[in-house]
Formats: C-alpha cells, sequence, structure tokens
C-alpha cells in the first residue's frame, strides 16, 4: 500500500519503538559516553560512541539498528576505530525492560567472535550493559558498565 509521506499504515507501533527510551541526552559511563537519534521518518536509530582521550571526545563507533523486513527482525552494523574489533553486527530483541542482542564481531582480519549484549533498563536514565562472550565453553562475562543519561 502506498502513503503519502508523513501518513502511516494502520498496523500497530513500530518495531523499533522501545529504542525510544534511549533518544535524547548522552549516556555517560566512566570514559565514555553514547548518543542515540532517530534516522529519518524513525527507520532506524543512530548511535554514535565516544571515549574521551586527551581531554577531548573521539568518536570511535557509529552505526544503527533498523528493521529488516525480510528477516523480520531488528538487526544493526556499526563499524569501529581504536578498537580490536572493526565491524558488528548485530540481531536485536526487547523483553519487558531489556533489550538483548546477538553480536557477531569482527577484526581487520575477518575473524569473528560472539558475544551477547544485555541492556537491563533500571530507570529512564539508567542502564546496566553487560557483554557476555560466546564459545565452545559457554557463556563467560567479559564486560559490564552502568550508564546514566544527562
Amino acid at each position: 500500500m502506498l502513503l503519502s509521506p508523513g501518513v502511516e499504515a494502520e498496523q500497530g507501533s513500530s518495531p523499533l519503538e522501545p529504542f525510544s527510551r534511549l533518544i535524547g541526552g548522552e549516556w555517560h559511563s566512566g570514559g565514555s559516553y553514547q548518543v542515540f537519534e532517530w534516522a529519518v521518518g524513525k527507520s532506524a536509530v543512530k548511535s554514535r560512541a565516544y571515549f574521551w582521550m586527551n581531554s577531548e571526545a573521539q568518536l570511535v563507533s557509529e552505526g544503527s539498528w533498523y528493521w529488516h523486513p525480510g528477516d523480520q527482525a531488528i538487526r544493526g552494523q556499526f563499524t569501529a576505530v581504536n578498537m580490536p574489533i572493526v565491524l558488528f553486527d548485530y540481531s536485536t530483541w526487547f523483553e519487558t525492560n531489556r533489550m538483548i542482542s546477538d553480536l557477531r564481531a569482527y577484526d581487520k582480519q575477518g575473524n569473528e567472535l560472539r558475544y551477547e549484549e544485555v541492556w537491563d533498563f533500571v530507570s529512564d536514565d539508567q542502564y546496566e550493559w553487560t557483554l557476555y562472550r560466546i564459545d565452545g565453553s559457554g557463556r563467560t562475562k567479559e564486560m559490564s558498565a552502568t550508564y546514566q543519561r544527562r
């Protein structure tokens, strides 16, 4: 069905709607922060990550999550610099106050690492982020952080 600009089909809310809680402000943890914003027509969520280096915010990663109509799933792709990983490939879903991603990360040589990333939303302005490594021995916690919106 073709619609005029600004007119949406009456099919309920967008699968990306749960990202609304991240839009606005900066999300800080230690020496890093993230910014989230809607792409055109709320068709994707753009994200940028910064690390503080030499008293300056340096952009180290950017990408977006989007609804993949063929897969009927939320996908995301992010590139990074000054990290061991250069490409992050996300498959993401939401459960109540939690965002979970199956994450495949690639280094410059194309080696793949598997992770699970969990964001537990504690409040409108705080989430707990945990990264688990997935390998032959199972699921192991690698990193965690608390992010606060400013």
